[in-house]
């Protein structure tokens, strides 16, 4: 068997809420216009931040992520088809490398396996662009999410949306949204939104093209972004946009199953909602999702993992939620349409409480802090 291809992928560590040390920073990427680019703050033990400058990016840097060092920032520049590495040294960034993210309209990145991986939303191709030494980035390999009959959308209208809904995003062609390995380095997953499709391939022997074992999710759903269960990677949770569920899936060796999907919507909600961004509360016994025009964060508890369990909505005190970032026992809403971050206190993950306190920023979009 010729394996001069193949990419050898080292086992990862499953999360731990305790590896990662308080972080001092964070930085903030926008969409252009109005956004000019990365907003980097320094964090205070109260979860106050303080302004350090804005560094210049037009091309509207919508996911960051940092290296585990603190060392690299990489952001995904939506609007000009390329991943930026910069430099971080005291909450400053200094730009180091363009390199061409494999597709159009980067809109996801995640680090794993000695690589950086891209969604790339507006061709559907996933990318792997080796790491190099000195954190800068090798070219792009790139491979479609689809090919032929297979890549036909789905519905324009999500079926287990809520009633009255006229959510209608991604479904006029294969859009990839996420990707990211999984934490024990078994499997590597995707989400096509505008194919209603989870992507697993089994990592072992990788190879950029290959092809990969799909979940078909509810009809018009929109699968956006996934988190892995914290201790317990064979389960993964997936928020999916236009039908505002969660959908909870196991992985195994015939590929992805499907277990649950309940709605992170209030019951009795009618009309229409976005759900956008996913995360695991610190603790890892709850789930947060956002939802933008409902304009809340929803909690869910993880106690009965195969079935996670609505438990509360928070609302976000501003307008369209697009994602959030957790630094220890702080989270910062990104709020796009509102121009600022609302910040929550995680003191207790199952009950976040707004501190009262909002940071300006102009169309956030994604951050990282460390």
């Amino acid at each position: 068997m010729r394996r001069r291809h193949l990419l050898t992928l080292p086992a990862l560590s499953l999360m731990s809420a305790h590896a990662a040390p308080p972080a001092r920073f964070l930085h903030v990427g926008s969409y252009a216009p109005p956004g000019q680019g990365i907003y980097s703050f320094a964090l205070d033990a109260d979860g106050a931040l303080r302004p350090l400058g804005l560094t210049p990016n037009a091309g509207s840097p919508s996911w960051l992520l940092a290296d585990a060092a603190g060392q690299r920032v990489y952001a995904a520049e939506e609007g000009g088809h390329q991943v930026a590495v910069y430099a971080h040294d005291a909450g400053r960034l200094r730009l180091l490398q363009r390199e061409p993210s494999g597709g159009q309209a980067p809109c996801h990145l995640s680090l794993g396996a000695g690589r950086l991986w891209v969604a790339n939303y507006g061709d559907a191709r996933f990318a792997a662009l080796p790491l190099l030494p000195d954190g800068r980035l090798g070219p792009a390999r790139s491979w479609p999410s689809c090919a032929g009959d297979a890549c036909a959308p789905g519905p324009r209208r999500a079926a287990e949306a809520p009633p009255g809904s006229q959510a209608d995003s991604g479904h006029d062609a294969p859009h990839a949204h996420m990707i990211q390995p999984s934490p024990d380095g078994r499997w590597l997953l995707g989400t096509d939104l505008g194919r209603d499709r989870l992507l697993a391939w089994p990592l072992g022997e990788f190879r950029p093209g290959a092809a990969a074992l799909e979940l078909a999710l509810s009809p018009g759903s929109g699968p956006r972004h996934f988190v892995f269960h914290p201790t317990d990677a064979a389960l993964v949770y997936v928020l999916q946009e236009e039908s505002s569920t969660l959908s909870t899936v196991a992985l195994s060796a015939d590929g992805p199953r499907l277990l649950d999907e309940i709605s992170v919507l209030p019951a009795g909600f009618a009309g229409t909602s976005y759900a956008s961004d996913l995360l695991v509360a610190p603790g890892g016994r709850h789930l947060y999702a956002l939802n933008r025009l409902h304009d809340s964060l929803a909690v869910l508890s993880l106690d009965s993992p195969q079935r996670p369990r609505l438990l509360d909505h928070h609302w976000v005190h501003g307008s369209y939620p697009r994602s959030a970032c957790i630094a220890g026992p702080h989270l910062y809403v990104c709020n796009q349409r509102s121009d600022q971050l609302s910040h929550f206190d995680l003191g207790r993950p199952e009950a976040p409480r707004f501190t009262g306190r909002q940071t300006a920023v102009p169309s956030p979009a994604g951050a990282c802090a460390f």
